[in-house]
Parts: structure tokens; C-alpha cells; sequence
């Protein structure tokens, strides 16, 4: 069920390409700026992740609150790609309230494996959104924890890769 308060995305207006700066990589830069930010065994909380860091990836993230007992995830932010490549500005939504993402979805399964054990999942999946030319997605789930142990947030970076 689609909560109410989101909206169709114009997707014919927004930009699908990733910058040539970063194309091939975001995972990989992702990774590598959130592994910066670690502090000996402590994860990095949301307060140490600073945009201004790596503005040519903010349309490749997805940041995500963690909500335990029962497990869900709430779309804090969504870049422009992401929300392209979504075809809808899920921003406030509840994971557990999309369809295509509800439990047992391969996104909500990694996402509380992620939240459970502190540790990074990359992902390399067949590409299923609606967008014909684009084949597959990288993506590296991140977790955030302001007591640096237990991950209250989830940063995600995405990379989707059309055919040829």
C-alpha cells in the first residue's frame, strides 16, 4: 500500500546519468568515506557524515532510520537518482509500506541484516525498476550509530549500470 503523502516523480525531467567523475565507483567511494569515518571499532554516527564531503554522490544515497521491535526503515533522504530510478519520492516513508520492498524483499532482508550485525553489505542485483535501458545495481549498505555500536541509521550509496 502507498502511503498517501507521496508523490509521482516526473522522471522524463530528472537526471539518470552518474557524473563521469565518479561513474564505476560510487559504491567503492561510498564505502571508502564511511570506512573514513570510523573511529577504531566505533561506527561513525549520522553527525559525522558530512554532505559537503561528497556532493557528486548525494544523488547516488539513500539514508534510512532504523526502527527495531518491529524491524522497519523509513526513507530519511533520497538522492535525485535514486528517486528516479524508484519512480516515486518515497521521503518519510515506511519500508514496510512498499509493496516491492516489504518483508521478506531482498532490500528489507539486507537491511536488518545490516542493522543487526554493524557491518557493511555490498550488493550486485539484476536492475527491476522501470526504466528499460538499465540492467543492474551496485549498492553498499552502511550502518550509523550515534553510541557507535548499535545502528540507529542506514546510509546507502546506489549504482545503476545500463545495458552495453
Amino acid at each position: 500500500m502507498k502511503p498517501s503523502s507521496n508523490k509521482a516523480i516526473n522522471t522524463g525531467a530528472l537526471n539518470s546519468n552518474v557524473q563521469p567523475s565518479i561513474r564505476n565507483r560510487v559504491v567503492e567511494l561510498g564505502e571508502n568515506y564511511w570506512l573514513s569515518k570510523c573511529t577504531g571499532e566505533c561506527l561513525p554516527a549520522r553527525s559525522d557524515i558530512d554532505p559537503l564531503d561528497f556532493p557528486t554522490l548525494l544523488p547516488q544515497i539513500i539514508l534510512l532510520d532504523v526502527r527495531r521491535d518491529p524491524w522497519d526503515f523509513r526513507f530519511r533522504l533520497i538522492g535525485t537518482n535514486m528517486v528516479h530510478h524508484l519512480s516515486n519520492d518515497w521521503t518519510g516513508s515506511w519500508m514496510s509500506g512498499i509493496e516491492h520492498m516489504a518483508p521478506p524483499s531482498r532490500i528489507f532482508t539486507s537491511c536488518v541484516k545490516v542493522a543487526t550485525s554493524g557491518k557493511p553489505l555490498r550488493s550486485d542485483t539484476p536492475y527491476v525498476g522501470p526504466h528499460q535501458n538499465f540492467v543492474r545495481a551496485e549498492d553498499v549498505i552502511l550502518p550509523l550509530a550515534r553510541d557507535g555500536a548499535t545502528p540507529d541509521m542506514l546510509l546507502v550509496f546506489v549504482e545503476h549500470f545500463s545495458k552495453g
